[in-house]
């Protein structure tokens, strides 16, 4: 992949040229194709906002033909999800979309120790953040687990403890969704106290729903 910058900070945009050398399982690009693809960062979401799909061959030996003949093998379903490895690579940009959730403390849950409603009522937005931030084909149960450094299924454990007037999960325990409620939204303005706008202006700490925030 060629990236045309070497950051990706908030409302930044990206060009990416994407070719075959990227093939790695997620995606496939056949030879003499490349995709370009503008990106941009939406308060830690990967929102792309243009594809377009070329032949790499000189202008004399392009043909409709040709060019037709590649698309049926080209296979970018999970592109987000590949965009979103490359980019969080340390090697690389090390991009993190948790780098726009609010600065808290999350090592309570790490130690096992007992959680203070603010505690509940922040990891209830960090979980409602990553639903809308992580690209569907990522799993936010094991993303989130590796992001507190806990297990798993501690991490699904903290799920069914959070008290239920602090958030209101959507759908089945393993599908993505739900949303926190006003008194979980007072104890996290309190406690960012000058900072607050900052959650108020992010669209993705509050709520999910499938309607496209971006």
């Amino acid at each position: 992949m060629k990236i045309n910058n070497n950051s990706f900070q908030l409302n930044e945009k990206l060009s990416l040229i994407i070719d075959s050398s990227d093939n790695d399982g997620l995606i496939f690009i056949p030879n003499n194709v490349e995709l370009n693809v503008e990106i941009e960062n939406y308060f830690g979401k990967i929102v792309i906002n243009k594809i377009e799909i070329s032949p790499i061959e000189s202008e004399f030996q392009i043909s409709k033909t040709s060019i037709e003949s590649y698309i049926p093998s080209l296979d970018i379903k999970l592109l987000d999800r590949y965009i979103y490895k490359i980019l969080s690579d340390k090697a690389g940009l090390a991009y993190s979309p948790y780098t726009y959730f609010p600065n808290f403390d999350f090592t309570i849950f790490e130690k096992g120790r007992r959680p203070s409603n603010l505690d509940w009522a922040m990891f209830a937005s960090l979980y409602v953040f990553s639903c809308n931030v992580l690209p569907q084909s990522i799993k936010v149960e094991l993303s989130l687990a590796k992001y507190l450094r806990i297990s798993e299924e501690n991490f699904k454990r903290f799920m069914k403890k959070i008290p239920e007037d602090l958030f209101r999960k959507s759908g089945h325990i393993d599908s993505r969704g739900g949303d926190i409620s006003l008194n979980a939204e007072n104890l996290i303005k309190e406690f960012l106290g000058s900072d607050q706008e900052s959650f108020e202006m992010n669209p993705y700490l509050k709520f999910y729903s499938e309607t496209d925030f971006s």
